[in-house]
């Protein structure tokens, strides 16, 4: 088991909310901090307070100054860092964080460094290689799609709107009418 997001399907330019899933400790250990890196691209990035661990929003400098009606904004979210709470190694947490997802399609690697009370570190940083192995610990990632790209034939390339909508929500099946007048979904 290692360091998932939950859910792990999002759209290109969205909104999103995902958890990210501590399975376990370290050999046996309980874990007493986890920090997520933010990926470049990601922002308007917000962590859900997980009681009793203490939450910390680390800034880091934007590589350009982005300019709007009220200012000059010079900073962004580098690294969220959950601490002072015990996971014990027999129970998993969930560490929430909602965002805005970069404009792109494909793999998203989400750096996520697990401190345990034996001060043992777990790394889940690695990425797959271009052979598609991953040595080490392996990054958490979320798939992020094109909600506008279509294709009849394999739909699981390029999902609709809706069974991305579906995935996101954890629902069951989904029935879309009326090109997006109506969406419903069931639990089987």
């Amino acid at each position: 088991a290692h360091v998932t997001a939950n859910p792990s399907v999002g759209v290109s330019g969205a909104y999103f909310q995902t958890n990210f899933r501590v399975p376990h400790g370290c050999n046996g250990n309980a874990t007493d901090r986890v920090i997520v890196e933010i990926p470049k691209g990601v922002s308007s990035v917000k962590p859900r307070a997980t009681v009793p661990w203490n939450t910390t929003i680390n800034m880091v400098p934007l590589d350009v100054p982005i300019t709007t009606p009220t200012g000059v904004v010079n900073t962004t979210v580098g690294s969220i860092t959950w601490s002072n709470g015990e996971l014990s190694d027999s129970m998993y947490e969930d560490f929430s964080l909602q965002f805005k997802l970069p404009t792109m399609e494909g793999a998203l690697y989400w750096k996520v460094y697990q401190h345990c009370v034996n001060n043992e570190w777990n790394n889940w940083t690695s990425v797959p290689d271009s052979n598609g192995k991953t040595n080490g610990f392996p990054a958490a990632v979320i798939n992020i799609s094109n909600a506008t790209t279509s294709d009849s034939k394999d739909t699981t390339k390029n999902p609709s709107a809706a069974a991305l909508t579906s995935q996101v929500m954890g629902l069951g099946h989904t029935v879309l009418i009326g090109a997006g007048a109506l969406l419903i979904s069931f639990m089987l």
